[in-house]
């Protein structure tokens, strides 16, 4: 590079994202998000409270990111779950309104009280929408990490191996990591959302809790295939079509 050299097209990628625990793809996800949203400011998406949203159907982002449609909702209620977006219905059969958020900014100002060392606090002018407060706007900011422990503190809880699961399935009960998921793709083609919506309906009809969510849909995988194959010892009458025994 040189002064004069210019950067390929790129994505604002903010720096809180390095101290959470999101998945790859939802941080990935929420850069892509935030850069469609500087768009609708300067195009003049706002609703009626003045709240800059957007609109990006799941199979155009699917698309863009070269990721499944299910791997992309997992990302989205990553992201949600955390207090970086909140998704709201447009009406029959239409494409949700997207509002990306942003971690409050933090001001430093000296304290006589602590021999004027700057103490971090959040600033009060963040607009809010008469909900309840979220995980970005409770808890004491600290010096090196503001905000970042709310924002992350649903995802630790969850946290497996260091990665934190997203929910799948049609109940959104079923939690899996990206290397669960990516597992079930590969090892089950054309049925690994069935297994999903399969194990999500049986824990919200049944209450049950497994340890493993991922290892259920592979034992339940191993089950099917051996009630599918021939027991030994019986001739196999089965024939195609056109065929004479």
């Amino acid at each position: 590079m040189t002064t004069g050299t210019e950067l390929p097209v790129y994505l604002p990628y903010p720096r809180f994202l390095l101290e959470t625990d999101l998945s790859h793809t939802a941080r990935e996800l929420y850069s892509l998000l935030l850069d469609r949203s500087t768009l609708s400011q300067k195009n003049g998406w706002q609703d009626s409270e003045g709240r800059v949203y957007i609109v990006y159907p799941i199979a155009e982002i699917a698309e863009v990111m070269k990721k499944g449609s299910t791997t992309i909702k997992g990302a989205l209620n990553e992201l949600d779950a955390v207090g970086l977006l909140e998704r709201r219905r447009a009406g029959f059969s239409c494409a949700n309104r997207l509002y990306v958020k942003v971690p409050a900014p933090v001001v430093q100002f000296p304290d006589q009280l602590t021999d004027k060392k700057p103490t971090l606090i959040g600033t009060e002018n963040r607009p809010t929408d008469s909900r309840k407060p979220d995980l970005m706007t409770v808890g004491k900011p600290s010096p090196n990490q503001t905000n970042i422990n709310n924002l992350i503190e649903s995802q630790t809880k969850r946290a497996s191996e260091g990665q934190p699961p997203a929910a799948y399935g049609r109940y959104k009960n079923v939690f899996l990591s990206d290397a669960d998921l990516l597992g079930l793709e590969r090892d089950f083609p054309g049925k690994w959302e069935y297994y999903l919506d399969r194990l999500s309906c049986h824990i919200a009809s049944t209450g049950k809790r497994y340890k493993s969510h991922a290892a259920t849909i592979y034992k339940w995988a191993q089950e099917d295939t051996a009630k599918e194959k021939p027991k030994k010892g019986i001739p196999d009458y089965s024939f195609k079509e056109g065929e004479s025994l």
